[in-house]
């Protein structure tokens, strides 16, 4: 992962870090009153309601808490609970049954829900991957009983990332053996208006430049020494081809803005760590998912927040 070129303008994130919790609430609380509600048709006691849930669970990693610090710092205190007029929230068994009931589905569709004003244009998106650790046994433990360590026991990140806002579009967890290429158009595939498109060589394929093409925009990847100009029923693999040939200047300036993807993964590290702890698969790629929603609610309040005082809301790093 290299350096990011550009980040945060301190003005901003300064003005808002005083009444930080309560944009974040009243933004998560709107988003979650978008989603549809379950009605209670079974006897018994009634269930809390799922999106206030889902809403904790994202505050959880929003504020860097574990569960021991919800229950200690969170559980009771009345910022929080005015949003959803208790006294006290549902404890930390009840927040961590429903991580286990949670469906990537429906994290999805909350951050849809986040993003959807900020995306009805045409998009100018960034592609990459990285790795995230997995931290499910003791490295010590291993060596004692002579088992053997993968460096690379990590899960790989696949995301597409807006280059305005740098909010996160779209996302896939696999493991690190898995490659980038075939999750290219199952990233973009929710978007219907591209605009310039930027990825790294391990995306290059013809029907990628095909697939952005047909979608009214343009990808723009290095090609590789050997590669020609033959199009294969692919007519935007020879145009961008010759265009990368002729004015190769031009072409590789716009592909350089595929660097401040770089924030985007810096800015997950920094704050939420590059290490996941959960054992299961499952659990472990539910809470990488509720990090990636966690920081576009971040970016939006710092642009709701830019946009009303009217200052940049990205400068150079």
């Amino acid at each position: 992962m290299g350096e990011p070129i550009t980040r945060l303008n301190p003005r901003v994130t300064s003005s808002i870090n005083k009444d930080f919790l309560e944009y974040c609430l009243t933004i998560l609380v709107w988003t979650a009153s978008i989603l549809p509600s379950i009605e209670h048709k079974r006897r018994g006691r009634v269930p809390y309601d799922y999106r206030m849930l889902l809403v904790l669970c994202i505050l959880r990693i929003l504020l860097r808490k574990t569960y021991e610090d919800y229950e200690k710092e969170m559980r009771q205190d009345p910022r929080i609970c005015r949003f959803f007029w208790l006294e006290i929230l549902p404890g930390k068994s009840t927040i961590n049954d429903f991580m286990k009931r949670l469906s990537m589905k429906t994290i999805r569709k909350f951050n849809f829900c986040l993003i959807k004003p900020y995306i009805q244009r045409r998009l100018n998106i960034m592609m990459d991957a990285s790795g995230i650790r997995v931290i499910g046994r003791s490295i010590w433990f291993c060596i004692r009983v002579q088992e053997e360590i993968s460096k690379k026991e990590c899960d790989k990140i696949h995301i597409a990332a807006c280059s305005d806002l740098h909010l996160i579009l779209n996302w896939f967890i696999t493991n690190s053996k898995k490659h980038d290429s075939p999750y290219f158009i199952r990233l973009l595939k929710p978007f219907r208006r591209l605009g310039v498109v930027v990825a790294d060589l391990g995306y290059l394929a013809r029907k990628h430049f095909q697939f952005v093409a047909d979608r009214k925009g343009a990808l723009f990847i290095p090609f590789k020494s050997n590669s020609t100009a033959k199009p294969k029923s692919m007519p935007a693999w020879k145009f961008a081809f010759n265009l990368w040939r002729t004015i190769n200047s031009i072409y590789m300036s716009i592909y350089h803005q595929r660097s401040k993807i770089e924030m985007v993964f810096s800015a997950l590290k920094r704050r939420y760590g590059d290490k996941l702890y959960c054992r299961s698969k499952q659990m472990r790629r539910k809470e990488m998912a509720l990090r990636f929603v966690a920081y576009n609610i971040k970016i939006v309040a710092y642009f709701l927040h830019s946009q009303k005082k009217k200052i940049p809301l990205y400068v150079r790093a």
